[in-house]
């Protein structure tokens, strides 16, 4: 699987929230598992389609779980109050290294999934990893250009080797019927 230059890559990491207090601070709602990209000094990029933000990070603080960010330019409420809603993003470059055997998303789409059970038969390519569920499902476009949805727990899931470019699951009979 061919890798592209990260230099100016961005990476969708969440929404802006509502405002906290009076000194500018947000919430963010981070799309997955916080992996501590949010850290001071970091660079968020804001954006929607008629108005774009950046600038670093000065503090991150949590309530109930959830990420407060005060962001460099964001100075009051009603600063806050205008970028609300807007998308935040990363440049690939700054993101954290995750720990052994987890991966981003975005380093997965495009990989190969195929099935052990079947000696190693191709399923089709990834297209993304749905998180909004119990547990994360894999989202594979078939050859035939079919949709297969795997979950994403150890009864299925065996091997990703994400240098190769392939996902190893292994199916019940009758799975892809």
């Amino acid at each position: 699987m061919k890798k592209t230059d990260v230099s100016q890559e961005k990476v969708l990491i969440g929404k802006v929230g509502s405002p906290v207090g009076i000194k500018g601070e947000f919430r963010v709602n981070l799309y997955s598992q916080d992996s501590g990209n949010l850290k001071e000094g970091k660079v968020l990029l804001l954006e929607r389609a008629e108005k774009s933000v950046s600038g670093a990070i000065e503090k991150v603080r949590y309530q109930k779980d959830k990420p407060v960010v005060r962001l460099a330019g964001i100075e009051d409420r009603n600063a806050a109050e205008d970028i609300r809603g807007m998308d935040v993003s990363i440049y690939a470059k700054d993101m954290e290294e995750l720990p052994e055997g987890e991966h981003y998303v975005r380093d997965l789409i495009g990989c190969s999934v195929v099935d052990t059970a079947q000696g190693g038969a191709e399923i089709g390519v990834l297209r993304d990893v749905i998180q909004n569920t119990a547990q994360s499902v894999l989202d594979v476009s078939t050859p035939d250009g079919k949709q297969v949805l795997i979950p994403a727990v150890d009864a299925f899931l065996r091997s990703i080797d994400e240098e190769a470019g392939v996902i190893e699951v292994e199916l019940i009979p009758g799975f892809l019927d």
